[in-house]
């Protein structure tokens, strides 16, 4: 046979009739030996770079194929040294590597020569089973390639060009080592930059899980993009995680990068197409994963409550789901504002509130932890008491659900609203201030809040400031005045709402004080000569309970407040009966108990030597919470362990302390510490927030213990009755329309103008001066703050 061969190359005949002799020997060609095979080969390799002959050229890709059984290293060696862009070339050049790839005894020349092919020719040819088979094969030829760079490259090119999902496991080879991790990492960026990431190439991306190295590579890929090449990039994460790739941790870490760099409107937009991408289907099953990004998605959303309200119905179907019950939980404690949309699913056991702030710490995220107001000089006083009174939520929903014709409630409400809903750091609410500061107030001086809170609880129970007719309700400006609300117009949610027709949502200004605040007490007085009692029922709507010097209890304090007196000496009791002062014995006991129990603890003392009141700096142990016992059936008291019937009490969970700091009682500084009453329960109390004018902080500390300075003490407690029970009602969708549109204009500004001030819209522009600074002139009079982490945007991250 060898013979032949080299008969067919001595005769003088054309390329063409040569390879026609040689193909007719087809089935000897694989008995040839070296040289005559190479003679074949070089022939073959030579005229496959005829662009003349097309002929030729098919002649010598066939021979080629036949000595490919034969001598495949040679064959292979010879393509990789002559590469041409003919299709005979690209098609025997494709087929002979998936042969080469499929066979067992490859050898390690071979191998290189084959990497080196499919590195560099990219006009290579395969079917989508051929990308399947290189795949693999690449996945453990690392050895075929000169370096890491070269090799990741080959496998990320192949790998995008298959709709295929490989198995996860398999691609940590890809992330093992720094060199490895930074070239994939480039190769996905420039796949994402223009949204064309595969399934196979977006399967090693979901492996990679590190946080820092997540975090960190978000930042490199959303470098220099456009609005719309972002977009393109969310879109292509979330086609990939909805075909089952596990991405989520990629998709909040881009969430994350964005807010950082205040493309807050971005970040609005792209978190609703995610959402409503993956929960508009009620068909569709979702992957654990998808659920969990939608329900993150759904808590870092917290500029407006429409995208949860919009897909209530959809989780309320998956809340077996323990994500979607925390979500969904956590929310509606958030917006308690929409109870008819709620129903019966509010009054379940509510997740802790404190969780959902750690929840968003594991994804180093920003939660909405509150507003603030700005301190409009010496104003601390009266911030700390409204921001207590915003945390009693039955209250606040009264007042916000109650039409009522009274100039402060329709403020308060505005107020309650922001304080609810508005993006903000801070605002001023200096109507407010100015409709109940009693005017012997001294504006720019510290005053006293529970003297305030007498002052405002009579304003509002006299119904002051009835102007005669309906106030307007200036959070509807926004819609009347034709601004829309962009991505959250109104329209689009009014379907999920109910109107509150059948309900009356109109009281008298009187009636809601009464209604949260009110108790009352008996006082009867025995004379000690005629045995005559004499009772008077009286209304309270705070008690005041003066301590000493000792340390002591609420429970205690309370108790030597209804404890029985004796009036003698100079203190006697004037007796009708006996038309004569006697020795007499008074009694006081608690006939009706409010739904909302406020408590003063006075802390004053008068300094005869030095004719001064003083500060007592007692120490008075608060209980999370307070139990009153009724074994008579009509009057209360504290309860003790031994209570016969434990049906009858009534208890009351601690939800906020208005604190005075400061040694002295004619200055010094107000804050407050608390949760909503709706989330207080005695799991959740060992996390509190700390309003501190402006700055609104998230506490780990039990409220029972706060504060802990020395000079700083409980003034006004605020404990709410069991079971917390609120009104089944909704807000009307536009009476959210200025605050929410307020919130985008502030996000859009931020964009803008980083450094662009955080007050409403509505409300005037902080003090030129730091709000807390009691070194200030402006503050010398001893409005003064402890030192306090400034807090955070209330924005989504």
């Amino acid at each position: 046979m060898d013979k032949i061969i080299e008969g067919i190359f001595a005769v003088d005949k054309d390329h063409k009739q040569k390879l026609v002799l040689i193909q007719t020997l087809k089935p000897h060609l694989s008995k040839v030996d070296v040289v005559a095979g190479q003679k074949i080969i070089s022939l073959c390799l030579d005229r496959l770079s005829d662009d003349t002959i097309p002929s030729v050229r098919s002649l010598s890709s066939h021979v080629l194929s036949i000595m490919f059984q034969a001598y495949p290293d040679r064959v292979i060696t010879g393509l990789a040294q002559d590469e041409h862009n003919n299709r005979e070339y690209i098609m025997l050049t494709s087929k002979l590597i998936i042969r080469s790839i499929n066979r067992p005894d490859i050898s390690f020349q071979e191998g290189k020569k084959i990497g080196e092919m499919l590195y560099n020719n990219k006009q290579l040819m395969f079917s989508a089973t051929d990308i399947r088979t290189i795949i693999v094969q690449l996945h453990k030829s690392k050895h075929w390639f000169n370096n890491t760079s070269t090799w990741l490259e080959t496998y990320f090119y192949y790998s995008g060009l298959t709709d295929q999902k490989f198995d996860v496991s398999e691609q940590s080879v890809f992330t093992s080592d720094q060199v490895s991790l930074v070239t994939i990492l480039k190769l996905v960026a420039s796949k994402l930059a223009v949204g064309d990431l595969s399934l196979a190439q977006g399967s090693i991306l979901s492996n990679i899980k590190d946080r820092t190295i997540v975090e960190t590579a978000s930042q490199e890929f959303l470098t220099s993009l456009s609005d719309s090449d972002i977009s393109k990039c969310f879109d292509n994460l979330l086609d990939l995680q909805t075909q089952g790739l596990v991405l989520s941790h990629w998709i909040v870490a881009l969430m994350k990068c964005l807010s950082s760099k205040k493309r807050y409107m971005l970040v609005i937009q792209l978190s609703e197409r995610i959402v409503e991408s993956l929960l508009d289907n009620s068909t569709s099953c979702l992957s654990t994963d998808s659920l969990e990004l939608s329900c993150q998605l759904l808590l870092l959303h917290q500029h407006s409550p429409f995208l949860f309200h919009r897909h209530f119905t959809r989780l309320l179907s998956m809340e077996s789901e323990e994500c979607v019950k925390k979500t969904m939980q956590s929310m509606m404690l958030k917006y308690p504002h929409f109870g008819r949309l709620y129903g019966k699913t509010r009054n379940t056991s509510m997740f802790p509130w404190f969780e959902l702030q750690n929840m968003l710490a594991n994804f180093n995220l920003t939660s909405n932890r509150g507003v603030g107001f700005n301190n409009m000089g010496n104003t601390c006083y009266f911030n700390s008491l409204i921001q207590a009174m915003w945390l009693s939520v039955p209250f606040q929903m009264d007042v916000i659900f109650n039409r009522v014709d009274s100039s402060i409630l329709s403020e308060l409400r505005r107020v309650f609203l922001n304080l609810s809903y508005s993006v903000r750091q801070s605002f001023s609410p200096d109507t407010l201030f100015h409709v109940v500061r009693p005017p012997w107030f001294a504006f720019g001086s510290q005053q006293d809040s529970a003297e305030l809170l007498r002052h405002m609880f009579d304003l509002i129970s006299s119904g002051s400031g009835s102007s005669g007719t309906q106030p307007a309700n200036p959070l509807q400006e926004g819609l009347a005045g034709g601004r829309d609300l962009g991505s959250l117009e109104s329209s689009k949610y009014r379907q999920y709402y109910t109107a509150n027709k059948d309900v009356n949502t109109e009281s008298q200004p009187s009636q809601i004080i009464t209604k949260h605040f009110q108790g009352v007490q008996e006082v009867t007085i025995v004379c000690d000569t005629c045995g005559t009692a004499s009772s008077k029922e009286e209304q309270f709507l705070f008690l005041s309970l003066p301590c000493g010097k000792e340390p002591t209890s609420l429970e205690a304090l309370i108790n030597r407040s209804l404890a029985t007196e004796e009036l003698n000496q100079e203190n006697q009791y004037h007796c009708e009966t006996c038309a004569n002062k006697s020795d007499a014995i008074r009694k006081t006991t608690l006939n009706k108990m409010p739904n909302t129990f406020i408590f003063t603890i006075n802390r004053f003392s008068y300094d005869k030597e030095l004719k001064c009141r003083s500060k007592l700096l007692t120490k008075v142990q608060i209980p999370a919470l307070l139990r009153f016992s009724s074994d008579s059936g009509s009057t209360f008291s504290i309860a003790t362990t031994n209570t016969t019937d434990a049906s009858k009490d009534v208890s009351y969970q601690l939800y906020g302390t208005v604190v005075h700091s400061g040694s002295t009682t004619e200055s010094g500084h107000y804050y407050t510490y608390g949760v909503p009453s709706s989330y207080s329960s005695p799991s959740v109390l060992n996390h509190c927030l700390c309003f501190n004018d402006s700055r609104v902080t998230y506490v780990k500390e039990d409220l029972v213990n706060c504060p802990r300075g020395s000079m700083d003490t409980p003034y006004l407690l605020f404990y709410q009755q069991l079971p917390c029970e609120l009104p089944p009602l909704d807000l009307e969708v536009g009476e959210l329309s200025e605050i929410l549109n307020s919130n985008l204009r502030w996000l859009q500004q931020q964009v803008q103008d980083p450094g662009a001030n955080q007050t409403g819209s509505k409300f005037p522009e902080p003090p030129p001066k730091d709000d807390d600074d009691d070194k200030s002139e402006f503050y010398s009079r001893g409005c003064h703050s402890n030192d306090f982490a400034a807090g955070s945007s209330r924005f989504i991250y």
